[in-house]
């Protein structure tokens, strides 16, 4: 499973009827519902062929265009409130809530992991020893 799908199963589990895109629609989208996108993915090596990783994404919300405001002001408090963790993945770090001047409330955050390859091979599997048992 993906990051993005998880992050789309959490705002499914907060708002059941809800909108999720996780593409960019050519015709729009439909409002209210959310948009999840990655923005920014950084790495740094660690020991032992380990890596330190950042994702950054942000969930875009587009408001009821009845009353944009005030349901982009309520969506904000159920996102700092509700949108915290991806069950059993990771906690979302770095949080930051912006309103556009478009009417769209953006939520970004940062996913932090460490990560190191899967090998088959078998350490130690064959050991020679040199010297003499007394």
């Amino acid at each position: 499973m993906t990051i993005i799908e998880r992050i789309a199963d959490e705002i499914a589990r907060l708002f059941p009827k809800a909108t999720i895109y996780t593409e960019n629609q050519s015709d729009g989208f439909t409002e209210p519902s959310f948009f999840i996108e990655k923005i920014d993915t950084s790495s740094a090596p660690e020991l032992f062929d380990r890596q330190s990783r950042k994702y950054a994404y942000q969930v875009i919300y587009f408001p009821n265009p009845d009353n944009p405001k005030t349901d982009m002001e309520r969506m904000e408090d159920y996102l700092l409130s509700g949108l915290l963790e991806l069950k059993d993945y990771a906690p979302l770090r770095h949080i930051q809530v912006t309103q556009q001047e478009d009417n769209t409330l953006i939520y970004q955050f940062e996913i932090w992991g460490r990560y190191y390859p899967e090998k088959d091979e078998i350490k130690l599997n064959k050991q020679e020893v040199k010297g003499q048992i007394i």
